[in-house]
């Protein structure tokens, strides 16, 4: 959501708007995959200007992916990622057949933005940070011009700023496990998280593994319905029947131990 909202590419399902606008719209279709983009696509051609979304500071309870063993959990949280990835490729499909009745200032500010979030920074980059030390090896290897000609002549300083770049990224990844924790304060009843701290640390270092895993299933997924096309744009959301209340866990021992807790 920190590039979603502020950008005004997707409302993340849970919105308030205007009446007027929520008719001239022609309401929403909430069992179709993305279908809030895609709302949002039609409010902008309703008023044939940018929307603008304002994040709302109210709390909300979301049910993560959920299986039934670890396996399942890895299956359902790869099944989200491709219905995502799927999906915003159909938005993107639907913004390109609708955008010419926009005008130029909105449809193409707009198309860079998603271009950007869902193609380059959840997809290519993260991938990239992976093969590029690599191949620059390999370029700089093969390359006739002398080393003194480029801006970086030097693989080991190119491999450097990488990993200055990776070790900011576990910087930011330590910042949102540390607002997590602070956040703590404000849970209803004085929940608080019970996850160990090791565990924690865990979790933390698996983060950009988690990333670059992430990015793989993406781009399988870009690359299925560039091959089959509307035939794999299907709402099949991912399962949450792991999901049960702390209460019901505790009194019936046939739940699996790994169940969600909320």
């Amino acid at each position: 959501m920190g590039f979603l909202i502020p950008w005004n590419i997707n409302t993340m399902s849970i919105f308030s708007l205007t009446l007027k606008l929520y008719e001239d719209g022609e309401y929403t279709h909430p069992g179709y995959q993305m279908e809030d983009i895609i709302a949002l696509i039609r409010w902008t051609l309703a008023v044939r200007q940018k929307c603008i979304i304002h994040a709302l500071p109210v709390a909300t309870m979301s049910g993560p992916t959920s299986g039934d063993s670890y396996i399942g959990e890895l299956y359902e949280w790869g099944r989200q990622i491709r219905r995502w990835t799927i999906g915003a490729a159909e938005v993107f499909h639907y913004f390109a057949v609708k955008s010419t009745r926009l005008p130029i200032t909105v449809s193409v500010p707009w198309a860079g933005k998603f271009l950007f979030y869902y193609g380059i920074l959840l997809c290519v980059a993260p991938i990239y940070s992976i093969v590029a030390p690599f191949l620059t090896t390999f370029m700089l290897d093969i390359q006739e011009l002398p080393r003194n000609s480029y801006l970086i002549p030097s693989e080991a300083v190119f491999n450097y700023i990488l990993i200055g770049m990776l070790l900011m990224q576990y910087f930011w990844f330590f910042v949102v496990f540390l607002v997590n924790r602070l956040a703590e304060k404000t849970f209803p009843d004085s929940i608080s998280d019970e996850t160990p701290l090791i565990r924690s640390a865990f979790h933390w270092l698996m983060s950009f593994p988690t990333i670059i895993a992430y990015c793989l299933v993406e781009l399988w997924a870009f690359v299925e319905i560039t091959i089959r096309g509307k035939s794999a744009c299907q709402h099949k959301a991912s399962k949450k029947d792991g999901l049960v209340p702390l209460k019901a866990a505790e009194n019936n021992s046939n739940v699996p131990s790994n169940v969600g807790r909320f």
